[in-house]
């Protein structure tokens, strides 16, 4: 009988330890995750935090959602207040990709991984970056400005300077443009960079060139859809909308529309659940401890600090054209709200 319990007195402890580390091993029972992002103005970054959500709840993680009404500032004390509510990673949308550095380095002082979503954070140690490709996105729109209008005067509004994004942008936008600009058909009369992607600065830069250039505008790249709207009113004013070739992103219901009344000629579509189903996913991935690599199809982009794991998922130009089969039968926008 002494034996017996002398038995189990030492299987007991031993069991739990057993069990106590089994548990420890493999996924993350409750996932506690942050989706931090710029401002609602930007309407697909609204769209996209609630499919993040929606993935990361199906895949049983818990996800709490904030922006930062552009406000740099505020985004870091709404990211402090997010750790401070124990999440296990941060997915995040900068205001400022240069001060959002912070942000990042409060967070991995505390072991919270970083997924930077869209807009890559300059100079800090970042888990991963989700992101279009930008390189493809020039091409396509500046591309198709050249077949509508392959000889012209051309004005390029870009996004804010200090935007990997924008950067990348241009330079495609350049690149694509540049056998045209020294075969002498295609002239830029003006290209500039628009801070935080301000749809009122870029309708003042195009008024100020169509006042004061003598030479007629035949196109407007415009590298968002709520700029390129903005240029349309002031085409308007000067009796040129629909004559003068408008760009955009991001598939905004306004400028759907503008498409199908003909004022603006492309925006390119970034399939939203797609890209923040595949966010969420890899956000719950890192949180688990899984390679990323032996996954997804990884590319790295230097943020001046390291070479930061990329994941990136291509665009699609919609026209007039291809406006149904791509945004109405895949259900992104019912047919009520484009044709009005």
């Amino acid at each position: 009988m002494m034996k017996r319990i002398k038995l189990l007195l030492f299987i007991l402890p031993v069991s739990f330890i057993l069990i106590a580390g089994l548990s420890g091993c493999g996924n993350k029972e409750q996932i506690k995750m942050g989706f931090l992002y710029s401002s609602d103005v930007t309407i697909r970054f609204n769209k996209e935090s609630k499919f993040f959500k929606e993935r990361a709840e199906q895949l049983g993680a818990e996800v709490m959602i904030d922006h930062a009404r552009d406000n740099d500032a505020l985004q870091y004390e709404k990211a402090i207040e997010m750790m401070e509510e124990g999440i296990d990673l941060l997915a995040l949308i900068a205001v400022n990709v240069n001060t959002a550095e912070n942000i990042v380095k409060e967070a991995k002082a505390r072991d919270i991984p970083v997924l930077a979503y869209n807009r890559l954070v300059s100079n800090c140690e970042l888990d991963v970056y989700i992101s279009g490709n930008n390189e493809q996105l020039g091409k396509d729109m500046a591309g198709y400005v050249v077949r509508q209008k392959p000889k012209g005067n051309y004005v390029i509004l870009n996004g804010d300077r200090f935007d990997r994004n924008a950067v990348e942008l241009m330079a495609s936008i350049e690149e694509t443009l540049k056998p045209h600009i020294e075969s002498g058909n295609v002239n830029v009369l003006y290209k500039t960079y628009i801070e935080n992607w301000n749809p009122d600065h870029a309708a003042f830069e195009l008024d100020q060139i169509l006042s004061s250039y003598p030479q007629k505008v035949d196109a407007v790249i415009s590298c968002f859809d709520g700029m390129g709207v903005a240029c349309i009113e002031v085409l308007e004013k000067y009796g040129l909308d629909g004559e003068v070739i408008v760009t955009g992103q991001d598939a905004q219901i306004e400028s759907c529309r503008r498409i199908i009344e003909g004022t603006q000629h492309i925006t390119l579509y970034h399939p939203l659940r797609d890209i923040a189903y595949k966010a969420a996913e890899v956000a719950v991935d890192i949180v688990n401890g899984e390679r990323l690599e032996k996954k997804y199809d990884i590319t790295y982009a230097n943020n001046g600090f390291m070479d930061v794991p990329t994941v990136q998922i291509n665009s699609i130009p919609v026209t007039k054209e291809n406006i149904d089969e791509v945004l109405i039968e895949s259900g992104f926008y019912e047919r009520s709200e484009i044709y009005q």
